[in-house]
């Protein structure tokens, strides 16, 4: 069953495991069903539009929303003069500019020339409530059928996930649902959906390489955008108190150990009877939604740039009322981890939420 409140957590880390310069393509959204996982064309006709949409930008996923604009994330970097490209017509567009918004994790990036309007993707604007069905597009890691144990509520041992494998594909997708919002503070507010063990063998959980990725919401019988990923947690975790630190993807991390405190220690995390799944997040659109309009419909870089300092006083607009929402489910400060290279989650209890890692 999926939780109806989404706990704090005390910690987060980039989960773009290698710097632009060096990323390589990773493939898939990580799904219950299989090790493999969905790397065709998803057979929904409005899901496999989509597909084609969204193009590759570096190792990573940017989605047009606009004729002169795409939209990705923010943390996974990127140069101007850099091209999205498009695998379904080998179609590339050059990019001319940059802009970061200083309230979320996304970034806007402009092309010399125009996409088609084929191409452009309608942005979700309906309101957001637990339960909602998602689709995730993304180009992370898989998961290997090497599968974590740890202690059961009782006596002896269990599955809890999965090892994250290393090879290296194409873009892959997997579907969730809306457990609720987080307060990401300088993240921005962030849709939240755990890995459940129950979901369905298309039940997805992000991991290293998904980053920009676009999260889809069905309205009016359309696929639109409404989210774009960004972090997971916890996925470092060990068996045993001495044991190797282990990289997964977690559908129950209760009676696995996680990292916590400074200097490093190891702490249990105690085994319920409720499974205690990774969570994976996603920046919400329609809090930034002023924002990405002012950028969008200004022409000119400069004029945008002025724009885009102008909003470092803005707040973030919330959806109060709608889904379940924590005060802090999100840290407001991520200066002591790295970038995107070094998992450290904290420990993780009963009503906390474990340290994520920026996908």
């Amino acid at each position: 069953m999926k939780q109806q409140t989404i706990f704090c957590l005390f910690g987060l880390l980039v989960a773009t495991v290698v710097f632009w310069a060096n990323a390589c393509h990773c493939s898939a959204v990580i799904i219950i069903g299989s090790a493999a996982g969905n790397t065709g064309t998803p057979l929904d006709a409005g899901l496999a539009s989509r597909w084609n949409q969204v193009g590759d930008w570096g190792s990573y996923l940017g989605t047009p929303i606009a004729p002169n604009y795409f939209l990705t994330a923010k943390h996974i970097g990127g140069a101007v003069g850099q091209s999205i490209t498009f695998p379904d017509d080998n179609s590339s567009y050059q990019t001319v500019a940059t802009f970061q918004d200083p309230n979320s994790d996304l970034a806007l990036w402009q092309i010399s020339g125009a996409f088609p309007s084929s191409r452009i993707v309608p942005m979700y604007a309906g309101n957001v409530v637990a339960g909602v069905p998602l689709t995730i597009f993304g180009r992370g890691l898989p998961r290997t059928n090497t599968e974590v144990t740890g202690a059961k509520r009782t006596t002896g041992t269990e599955a809890k996930g999965w090892l994250w494998g290393t090879a290296a594909s194409a873009r892959s997708w997997g579907t969730n649902t809306l457990d609720g919002l987080g307060d990401g503070g300088a993240a921005g507010t962030q849709l939240a959906y755990d890995f459940d063990a129950t979901g369905g063998s298309n039940e997805g959980i992000l991991s290293i390489g998904d980053s920009g990725g676009p999260v889809f919401i069905s309205q009016s019988g359309a696929w639109q955008l409404a989210g774009i990923n960004y972090a997971v947690g916890p996925l470092a975790v060990r068996e045993t108190i001495d044991g190797p630190t282990l990289t997964a993807a977690l559908y129950d991390y209760g009676g696995l150990y996680l990292e916590t405190g400074s200097p490093v220690s190891w702490q249990l995390v105690s085994a319920t009877t409720a499974n205690k799944p990774a969570v994976s997040y996603s920046t919400f659109l329609s809090p930034r939604s002023d924002w990405i309009e002012a950028v969008i419909t200004v022409p000119e870089p400069a004029t945008l740039l002025l724009l885009t300092a102008a909003f470092l006083a803005t707040p973030l607009l919330h959806r109060r009322g709608q889904v379940p929402r924590c005060r802090r489910c999100l840290p407001r400060s991520f200066t002591q981890f790295t970038h995107s290279h070094d998992p450290r989650p904290s420990v993780a209890e009963s009503k906390s939420m474990p340290a994520l890692h920026r996908q």
